[in-house]
């Protein structure tokens, strides 16, 4: 396992983990760990031995508990020098997430909480602890905004009712409600949540990495597309272009086909 200061990182095959490793902060985001966390993923970018990454929190009490508030005086003093917009920031590292070529799934195993859901929100897949995650936006009880939250909350595919009720109560959420709002896809026990997390990221990982990245792609493209018949243009040239990156692109269609005349010859 690879070590930065805030950061581990294991492979297992063709899966890669990034920890988040603040156990004593509830692994909650510094600007030191912010700017790791961007450096791993970008690291990750061109390794063509990774087609999957985790994330996840150390310990067993929280995926990301948000922003580290300590830092909150200096950040409003760098902001008065105008040295605001060189600062590590939570929405900028999430969008390396989104946009990363590589699957990404966040596996939940406790807090997940402020910056936590930004992160969580831009992964293609989640995962969670049944008995330990929590999830929920608490700044409104603190009395500031959940910015830039509330813009990812409402660009995301989730119910506008669910992020209402995230942003303007600061309620945790257990696993169950999660899953019912679309945050997550699957909820584990929390004993067994890294090894299902491996599991079904080795299974993802067993199609071909430049298909999956092209995947990735058509669907993020078409989520952003402001029509149908654009998505499906946008998703038509992907596809093209896909085959042509692709020397191998219609192997498996030639492969199901010779399989099933076997079939029916042997019938």
């Amino acid at each position: 396992m690879a070590a930065e200061r805030y950061v581990l990182l294991e492979r297992r095959d063709r899966v890669a983990k990034i920890v988040i490793n603040r156990p004593e902060k509830k692994n909650a985001l510094n600007e030191a760990a912010l700017a790791e966390i961007a450096m791993v993923f970008e690291d990750l970018r061109c390794d063509d031995s990774i087609s999957v990454i985790l994330t996840t929190g150390a310990g067993d009490d929280a995926y990301c508990a948000g922003r580290d508030l300590t830092e909150f005086g200096t950040d409003r003093q760098r902001r008065e020098r105008h040295e605001w917009g060189s600062l590590p920031k939570p929405h900028r590292v999430a969008e390396i997430i989104r946009t990363h070529p590589k699957v990404t799934i966040a596996v939940v195993n406790g807090y997940c909480l402020g910056s936590g859901i930004t992160f969580l929100l831009s992964h293609d897949l989640a995962i969670a602890s049944e008995e330990k995650s929590r999830f929920g936006l608490p700044e409104v009880k603190r009395g500031f905004l959940p910015i830039p939250i509330v813009a990812t909350m409402f660009k995301a595919s989730i119910p506008s009712k669910f992020a209402f009720e995230l942003v303007l109560t600061g309620r945790h959420w257990d696993a169950k409600r999660a899953l019912a709002a679309g945050l997550i896809n699957e909820v584990v026990p929390h004993a067994d949540l890294q090894e299902v997390a491996w599991q079904g990221a080795k299974e993802i990982a067993v199609s071909p990495r430049i298909t999956l990245q092209y995947c990735k792609m058509a669907a993020r493209a078409a989520m952003e597309a402001p029509t149908i018949s654009l998505a499906a243009e946008i998703a038509w040239l992907m596809n093209q272009e896909h085959g042509i990156v692709n020397t191998n692109a219609f192997e498996g269609i030639r492969e199901f086909l010779e399989q099933s005349k076997r079939v029916d010859d042997s019938k």
